[in-house]
């Protein structure tokens, strides 16, 4: 018995080195070991084979790859193969959109007002602005009071003759004077103003002594209250527009201050 086990291990060494020396068929070489040659030989066109994300290689694309490979079928239709053409709206690459056009430069507008009015002449501005003008909620208005004024006044002169005459005396006698503009009192002298009737008449008393012996005290205007309206933000166009509408009155049109 232990010669036959003897011999079997000496057959089999025998037959090992046999192989290995080729007389047996193909001898593996050093890199065959630990691995499986007989399947590498077994590949159909591993050429053909591509990676879908190779090491330290950009991502390719699945589906190319995918029509690379040949098809699960059998068939090896080159057109099969071959990746579908994109649709018409995907052909072109979007080109980069075209820069918008630069916005129209803003129409310029400015602030134009009114002097300050008594309130009956600037609410009806204010009317022929907003129905005219088309301008509705566009005003702003400013509030002041104009005070009352007295004055110690001598008049009213027959005509403007009278008036120059008047004016000449009284320059002679060194007493200061002015015109009076108001339309109740012209022609007529101003010998000076007052903001109350007690101080016109100690001025009064002063002119007496001094001979005009005419003189008198006289309310020159009563409190007046008045509104300066401003419309601030109007273009060439609007500002036309408020222009015609306003009539007479847009003589007195200004840039706002």
């Amino acid at each position: 018995m232990l010669r036959a086990l003897v011999v079997l291990l000496l057959l089999s060494n025998a037959t090992l080195w046999a192989w290995r020396q080729g007389w047996l068929g193909t001898a593996p070489t050093q890199d065959d070991v630990g691995r499986e040659p007989q399947r590498m030989a077994q590949q159909i066109e591993p050429q053909r084979l591509q990676l879908l994300n190779p090491p330290g290689g950009a991502a390719t694309d699945p589906t190319a790859s995918r029509a690379a490979l040949p098809s699960t079928d059998g068939s090896d239709d080159p057109q099969a193969a071959t990746p579908r053409p994109p649709a018409e709206d995907e052909a072109q690459p979007t080109s980069a959109s075209a820069p918008a056009s630069e916005p129209a430069a803003a129409e310029p507008r400015a602030c134009w007002q009114l002097p300050a009015l008594p309130l009956a002449q600037a609410e009806a501005a204010r009317r022929s602005a907003e129905d005219s003008a088309g301008l509705r909620g566009r005003s702003t208005e400013q509030a002041a009071v104009l005070p009352a004024r007295w004055i110690v006044y001598v008049g009213k002169l027959a005509n403007a003759e009278a008036l120059q005459r008047r004016r000449a005396a009284l320059r002679q006698a060194g007493i200061e004077h002015r015109e009076v503009n108001s339309a109740a009192l012209s022609p007529g002298l101003a010998l000076g103003t007052y903001s109350s009737e007690e101080a016109a008449r100690r001025a009064l008393q002063d002119a007496l002594r001094q001979g005009v012996a005419d003189a008198r005290v006289v309310q020159e205007r009563p409190e007046t209250r008045l509104l300066t309206l401003r419309w601030p933000d109007l273009t060439t166009e609007e500002l036309q527009r408020l222009r015609t509408a306003l009539g007479a009155s847009a003589a007195t049109l200004a840039p706002c201050r």
